[in-house]
């Protein structure tokens, strides 16, 4: 192929990938100055994270006001009362101007590195590039698949001329001024121009290149065509991919309770102040400082920071179940910090900032799979059934596959004769383990050897020959090209015999079978359907979206010498059609047998059925006694004759007065031996069936989008487990379609009426429309198709969001969505998330057409793809792409894949599938102790609020100070809060639904949650406010010694502040101590009310919480803190006056209250998270029924 091109054609390695770092860079930077551009102070305000509709910030600009307002009240608070003030006021303002500034620094610096990640992943891409073009290598398209490999379309490739060599280049890699070869029938990988004599045509991406021949004569048109084979096509790349892919992903970054409670606050002071209220301080008090505590806990203080601190650490508790697990709590430490370091920096190999992968696998709903091959199967199709000729009475198959009943093959001999063959049925399986070897399941399959050996040795010959494969991939392009631009309905493309040499390794055969053999000439032959008539067509061939496409008519022959005879034989391989046209024998293991009309219907049956789930391959031979004139080697004939039924109505005497032309050619046409049928099928991964098991037990719905038809992708669903039931799939494919039969059949007759030869390319893709199938599938073929879709499910994508809208969801139910382009997965995977599912996409990095759904999921995931092998390199095992490569630091494997997966969040290799189970399990357990840490948080500080109000409606002065609601709010709860976080993994948090993802709260949840923090925390606030009135009392009883009536709890509401203590003056020694009692109290309780969240769905007698060993050290050191701090500022803020408390002074009846009260406040904590149990429970065998329910069991058949 390469003899007749220039050494030089094309590009260098180094020209290539020059050009390809300067359009990338060059993108890179034009996408810089554009955002500099564009990034006005409005744009900036709308992408800043202070703007209200930034989802992803937890520092909006509503909250950031306030707490400036708040920290300039305390700051003014402290000067109008100067040179009175304790100093309380100025540090509680300069602690909130700290941490608000703290927080819009830490905020800042996410949305920085949220910003930059992808162009910062890219950078590191063409640093890579940079360094490779400084110390260049001269093998690195060595690292290139081999040319005439099984393609896989998880893998994008496409023939490149590079250093002079015709290579299997990534198509990401393609740069502008590129020489490509496209294979006849191949759609182009990206924008092409022809070259030398073709320079006029012009092809789009996804356009296939026309070659159309001279129409024939009509004189002629009873004769056989003969023709030569159509030769890949030179075509110049005139735009580079990877620019379009890159520039999506860089697209993809443009992309009041609190007030009120301060106008609660400010109204009650500013008429306790009015009225004359005991209790009231100083105006700039009642004004500021007192509104300002109570409206604290609700401001953000520390939150930004926590929540940044808490999601960077479970991102990393995530990405450490990718690597080996460290052993000793050393190495966790040192790979904990060195992941953190990295995650927080934005070096980290996953897109955390991006996406999420904490929060978005913590709450996935729905997994799909975008690729097939070499992802959820194995890259080849394996033999799965072996039909032939046996001599054999006694052996019956025992199976039932395809709706074919082995008895029937062996009910009657095939001739008269005694002891004439019969068919048999034999079925092969994957072997255990991870190898792709398949063995016969049964035993006994070496009493038909005889008959087996010469179909393993044509199996031989055709597969494990590299200078075979590669004339037989130059026939299939020629026929493919046929099948799918000139026939009329269009039909299947053609490949070679891919994966069956496992089938001739079973018989035996080894690499060296082949080696006496030659091959000698190579010839084609196909025919091209007939439209169907109208009447004809089944009922099942109305619908447009389950049309099949049917089996091309074709055969692909090899001439093959002997060379330790000289003999030379003719092997044929194709459909069985036409195969079974040039057969009048059949082998039976020990002689020749006459091939009539009832096996060859019989074998037509099982041939037509096979290819309806999968592939089917006949197989025949003939010897040839003359030499063959050397002309025809390299041709193609096209049959204008019904083969099958030329078959049925003739002898093979008959036929050769039908024929015209090349005498030799003809002659080896006919007459052949029939020798069988090879079945063979994509087997579903058994590493992937566990990850579809695993999903299905976590209530995450798994989602296959198939580009193949219903009928093949409901073939191969079942084989991974999923529900392929009369309602169980969509297909995306549209009803409307650019032409129609009439003007099909108008264009056909133009086209045999059109004088000379010319060529064009087609930019979509015909209206197909059915063939009429045999008489042999009309009885139970059809029952087939009729159970296709009978639900009134939509079909076309167009039609999803109204079914959706009017009838019922069962289109987000469905696990297989059939005929799907990259437009089509995008637009449902965007329906699925408008309709609250959390997506996550999992796809190969090798396949460029990915990149679209990748951006467009939650969540991407990207699996390194295996490659399939090739039976004279490594026929073992199947590998992925990179580990092939010759250059395992820098090969065009691993660049392609950098560039594929730029959008992904991360990249697993082909065996770390299974590490997506762990992935997800992390991340849920990290999520649901991120959800009952602020859970938990907010109900704490809400308890603050709840005690400020309650105490300034019962007339008594704060409760709290305002250091003490600063410390509470940014360090004591905080503490054990993030604590909770270290509870041991639950191993039922994978058994559970997660939910839809819900831009607001249902308000039954809203209800419940109120009317269990009332019960929670209204008790305890009661409880601690009755406390502070008892201290205060105390204290009032120290101070008046003489009148006991001015102190009893009724007058002492109910007095004037004249004859009440001063609580801000002379008396504030005894204000203060009272705020550190209640303030350690309000501690203590969140300590005890935090035992019932250790383990929310198990009672503490079950699990102790002690188990948390994080929870146990927090528990300890907050109590001794809270003292330290205390006694500390009581020492540093105490003023010499008339009157002195110490914690003496308080009753024994306030203690008893405080600390009695912990023992009934942990048996109602317990017995409210009994009953929420038990409504978890409740709910979630719901959710899980709804989940576990069948889509077919209200099936109405």
């Amino acid at each position: 192929m390469q003899s007749h091109v220039h050494r030089q054609l094309g590009l260098t390695s180094a020209e290539a990938l020059t050009a390809l770092h300067t359009q990338l860079a060059s993108t890179l930077e034009q996408f810089k100055r554009k955002r500099r551009a564009e990034d006005t102070w409005q744009t900036a305000w709308r992408r800043s994270f202070l703007h209200h509709s930034v989802r992803w910030s937890s520092l909006h600009w509503p909250s950031a006001l306030l707490m400036l307002l708040c920290a300039m009240a305390l700051l003014g608070c402290h000067t109008l009362l100067h040179p009175h003030s304790d100093g309380t006021a100025l540090v509680g303002g300069c602690s909130l101007l700290l941490l608000l500034l703290v927080g819009l620094v830490a905020m800042a610096q996410s949305q920085w590195v949220k910003r930059e990640e992808i162009p910062r992943r890219l950078q590191a891409i063409l640093c890579t590039i940079q360094d490779y073009l400084r110390h260049p290598q001269s093998d690195w398209t060595q690292g290139c698949v081999e040319l005439f490999c099984q393609p896989s379309p998880a893998v994008s490739l496409q023939w490149t001329y590079r250093d002079g060599h015709l290579v299997n280049l990534p198509v990401i890699l393609l740069v502008e001024g590129d020489i490509i070869a496209l294979r006849p029938g191949a759609e182009a990988p990206t924008e092409l121009i022809g070259i030398q004599e073709e320079e006029h045509v012009v092809l789009s991406h996804g356009d296939v290149f026309s070659h159309l021949s001279s129409p024939p004569s009509l004189l002629d048109s009873e004769s056989p065509r003969l023709h030569h084979l159509l030769q890949p096509q030179l075509f110049r790349v005139t735009k580079t991919p990877a620019v379009d892919s890159v520039q999506r992903c860089l697209d993809l970054l443009e992309r009041g309770l609190a007030p009120l409670v301060l106008v609660v606050l400010l109204l009650l002071n500013l008429a306790r102040y009015l009225l004359g209220a005991p209790g009231v301080g100083p105006l700039p008090v009642i004004l500021l400082q007192l509104p300002v505590n109570g409206v604290l806990p609700l401001l953000p203080m520390a939150f930004p920071l926590l929540w940044l601190q808490v999601s960077l650490y479970g991102e990393v508790w995530v990405l450490n179940q990718l690597g080996a697990q460290p052993q000793g709590w050393r190495e966790v430490w040192s790979l904990t910090c060195r992941t953190f370091i990295a995650v927080l920096c934005g070096r980290s190999p996953a897109l955390c900032h991006t996406a999420s992968l904490l929060h978005s696998l913590g709450s996935v709903t729905v997994l799909c799979c975008v690729d097939k091959q070499g992802v959820l199967s194995w890259p080849s199709p394996n033999p799965e059934k072996v039909l032939f000729f046996s001599r054999s009475l006694k052996h019956r198959s025992s199976e039932k596959i395809a709706g074919i009943d082995p008895e029937q093959f062996t009910q009657q001999p095939s001739s008269p004769s005694q002891g004439a063959g019969v068919l048999e049925l034999l079925s092969l399986s994957l072997g255990r383990g991870t190898d792709t070897r398949v063995e016969f399941d049964d035993s006994h399959w070496h009493r038909h050897n005889s008959s087996l050996r010469p179909l393993g040795l044509a199996l031989q010959l055709a597969t494990c020959d590299p200078g075979v494969v590669a004339m037989l991939w130059h026939q299939s392009d020629h026929l493919t090209h046929a099948a799918l631009l000139k026939s009329r309905p269009q039909c299947q493309p053609v490949c070679p015999p891919w994966g069956l040499y496992e089938l001739a390794r079973v018989l035996g055969f080894r690499s060296s079978a082949q080696e006496p053999y030659q091959q000698r000439m190579s010839v084609a032959t196909y025919a091209l359907p007939t439209m169907p008539c109208a009447q004809d067509v089944a009922l099942w061939q109305s619908q447009p979206v389950s049309m099949r496409k049917q089996p091309f008519s074709h055969t692909m022959g090899l001439l093959m010498q002997d060379n330790r005879s000289g003999l030379l034989q003719l092997f044929s391989y194709g459909s069985a059609d036409i195969v079974l046209g040039a057969c009048t024998e059949f082998w039976d293991g020990e002689e020749l047998q006459p091939l009539i009309d009832s096996d060859r219907k019989k074998v037509l049956d099982f041939y037509q059925r096979s290819c309806m789930v999968g592939h089917c391959l006949a197989m025949s031979f003939k010897p040839i006694l003359d030499s063959q004139d050397p002309e025809i080697d390299g041709k193609c004939v096209e049959l204008t004759h019904n083969p099958h039924l030329e078959t049925t109505e003739s002898t093979g005497e008959d036929k050769e007065e039908h024929h015209t032309g090349p005498q030799d050619l003809l002659h080896s046409l006919r007459q052949h031996m029939f020798l069988g049928l090879v079945s063979s099928q994509y087997q579903a991964r058994p590493d992937m069936i566990r990850l579809i098991t695993g999903l299905d037990s976590a209530c995450i719905r798994f989602v296959y989008f198939s580009a193949e038809e219903e009928v093949k992708s409901k073939a191969f669903a079942e084989k991974m487990g999923l529900e392929t039931g009369w309602n169980c799939h969509i297909s995306l494919q549209s009803d409307h379609f650019p032409l129609d039969p009439e003007s099909l059949e108008e264009n056909e007759t133009q086209e045999g009426r059109d004088q000379g030869g010319e060529e064009c390319h087609l930019g979509e893709e015909k209206r197909q429309v059915e063939r009429t199938a045999t008489r042999a599938l009309d009885s139970e073929g059809a029952c087939l198709f009729r159970d296709l879709n009978r639900a009134k499910l939509p079909k076309g994508i167009e039609n999803v969001r109204p079914h959706l809208k009017n009838i019922d969801n069962v289109p987000l139910l469905v696990p297989l969505f059939t005929d799907c382009t990259s437009q089509t997965m995008c637009e449902m995977v965007q329906v699925m998330q408008e309709y609250g599912e959390v997506v996550c996409c999992l796809g190969s990095c090798q396949n460029i057409n990915n990149n679209a759904v990748f951006l467009q999921s939650d969540v991407s995931i990207a699996l390194e793809p295996l490659l399939p092998s090739c039976c004279w390199t490594s026929p073992d095992k199947p590998a992925p792409l990179a580990s092939q490569s010759h250059c395992t630091s820098f090969s065009p494997a691993h660049l392609s894949s950098a560039l594929c997966v730029l959008p992904c969040t991360v990249h697993l290799g082909p065996q770390d599938n299974t590490a997506i189970i762990r992935l997800i399990e992390q991340a849920r357990h990290t999520t649901a102790g991120i959800r009952r840490c602020f859970l938990f948080l907010l109900q704490c500080q809400l308890s603050l609020v709840l005690i400020q109000i309650l105490a300034c409606v019962c007339q008594l002065p704060p409760p709290l100070g305002t250091s003490d609601v600063l410390f509470l709010s940014c360090l004591y709860f905080p503490l054990i809060s993030v604590s909770l976080l270290g509870k041991p993994s639950d191993s039922t948090i994978m058994k559970v639904p997660t939910g839809k993802n819900l831009h607001f709260l249902p308000k039954k949840t809203q209800r419940f949650f109120v009317l269990y923090f009332l019960v929670k925390f209204g008790l305890t606030v009661c409880t601690y406010v009755t406390c502070f009135g008892f201290i205060l009392h105390g204290f009032c009883l120290e101070i008046n010694h003489k009148d006991d009536s001015l102190c009893h709890p009724v007058p002492l509401l109910m007095n004037s502040s004249d004859s009440s203590p001063d609580w801000f003056g002379k008396h504030s020694d005894g204000l203060a101590l009272a705020q550190k009692v209640i303030a350690f109290f309000i501690l203590l309780n969140a300590m005890c009310t935090s035992v019932s969240h250790v383990h929310r769905s198990v009672p503490m007698w079950k699990q102790s919480p002690f188990s948390n060993r994080y929870w146990c050290a927090v528990l300890i050191t907050v109590p001794i803190l809270n003292v330290s701090i205390a006694m500390g500022s009581r020492l540093l803020w105490h003023d010499p006056t008339p009157h002195i408390f110490f914690i003496t002074d308080i009753t024994v009846a306030t203690w008893l209250l405080g600390f009695l009260w912990l023992l009934p406040l942990i048996c109602i904590n317990e017995g409210i998270k009994l009953h929420e149990i038990r409504m978890k429970v409740r709910y979630q065998k719901r959710q899980k029924l709804q989940f576990d329910t069948k889509l077919g069991m209200n099936s109405p058949f």
